[in-house]
C-alpha cells in the first residue's frame, strides 16, 4: 500500500525543523537570561515538533 498523495509533502519536515530551532533557542535564552518566559517559545517548539511528527506518521501510516 503507497502513502496517500500529499501535495504539501514537506510541511512535517519544516514543522520538525523549525521547531528545533524554536526549542533550542528557547530552552538555551531562557538559561541563560533567567527569563522564564522564554520558556513558552520553547514549549511551543516542542509543540511544532510533535505536530512535524505526526503529520509525518499520518503520511507514511506509521511506518518509518
Amino acid at each position: 500500500m503507497s502513502p496517500t498523495p500529499n501535495p504539501l509533502k514537506g510541511l512535517a519536515l519544516v514543522l520538525v525543523l523549525v521547531g528545533i530551532v524554536l526549542a533550542t533557542a528557547g530552552a538555551v535564552g531562557a538559561m541563560v537570561t533567567g527569563n522564564q518566559r522564554l520558556m513558552f517559545a520553547a514549549a511551543l517548539g516542542f509543540a511544532l515538533q510533535f505536530a512535524g511528527w505526526h503529520r509525518h506518521n499520518a503520511r507514511t501510516g506509521g511506518r518509518s
